[in-house]
């Protein structure tokens, strides 16, 4: 297997203001080998990298991203729970990524968030998997869904982007599945990826991707299972374990190893999910 990969997830968004350039550029100066994004369509079209659909949590507005246009949106701050070290931070476009990624030489996944929309984005990916070729970065760049449906009709559309196909829960036979839809990846919630399974769908040519990994046992249990790509909040802590031994990182004092980093205030995937119930909640109620 080839040297494990570091994407930072939504940027080095456990010291920076997730989905920003400052997020992106810490996670450059953190050895971060891509970027892993959301994006989302604004009312004029313009396609910005945002996690939610609606700017609530990480700005200083409120209301959802398509009610809003480009220019109404660059007036937000979305600097949200980074206020004392960041004074002002923008919403990027994916035009503004793209040239990132370009200029850094990294790699760049792009999710389609569907549990955080009550929109139908998989027109949104297609217009997105345009711009990508647009600026000639197919090799670098791949989509990832929890709607498989969506992934494989944009592997249809598209058949030189590679393809990943999200999910929490173990898949049985999950390499299988996923050359079904012509899937180059396995985008496993770390809690369920195994060895076994990685070994599984390495012998099948698919690629393991693990995510959201934060914990310095965690990130040494995603390198011991042997999984191409690990996506975390955190790369500089990443970057260190993955140049460790094995030796060294068995021998490894978490407490210890953690402390020697900032503090990480990055908003996990299980805090959006009870977020997003919630509200639908309150909808209903």
């Amino acid at each position: 297997m080839e040297q494990l990969t570091i994407w930072a997830h939504r940027g080095a968004s456990a010291y920076a203001p997730e989905n920003t350039m400052e997020a992106f550029k810490l996670a450059v100066e953190q050895h971060a080998d891509g970027l892993d994004i959301t994006i989302h369509r604004t009312k004029d079209g313009e396609i910005v990298v945002i996690h939610d659909d609606t700017i609530d949590r990480t700005s200083n507005g409120k209301g959802k991203v398509s009610n809003f246009t480009l220019a109404e949106l660059k007036g937000f701050n979305f600097n949200a729970g980074f206020e004392d070290k960041y004074s002002q931070a923008e919403i990027p476009t994916l035009r503004q990524v793209l040239e990132f990624v370009k200029t850094h030489q990294l790699e760049l996944n792009i999710e389609e968030n569907v549990i955080f929309s009550d929109i139908d984005l998989a027109a949104t990916s297609l217009e997105a998997a345009k711009l990508v070729e647009e600026y000639g970065l197919s090799e670098q760049v791949s989509f990832s869904s929890f709607n498989h449906h969506s992934m494989a009709q944009l592997k249809q559309s598209f058949p030189g982007i590679r393809t990943g196909i999200l999910y929490l829960e173990g898949l049985y036979n999950g390499e299988a599945y996923a050359k079904t839809m012509g899937a180059a990846a396995l985008h496993a919630f770390y809690v369920s990826v195994t060895p076994e399974m990685v070994k599984q769908a390495h012998s099948a040519g698919i690629h393991v991707h693990a995510w959201t990994v934060n914990e310095a046992a965690s990130i040494n249990s995603m390198i011991h299972a042997g999984v191409d790509v690990i996506i975390t909040d955190c790369p500089d802590m990443c970057f260190e374990l993955r140049s460790m031994d094995v030796e060294a990182r068995h021998a490894l004092d978490e407490q210890q190893f953690r402390a020697k980093y900032g503090e990480n205030r990055s908003y996990s995937f299980m805090q959006s999910l009870y977020t997003k119930m919630a509200d639908n909640q309150s909808q209903k109620g």
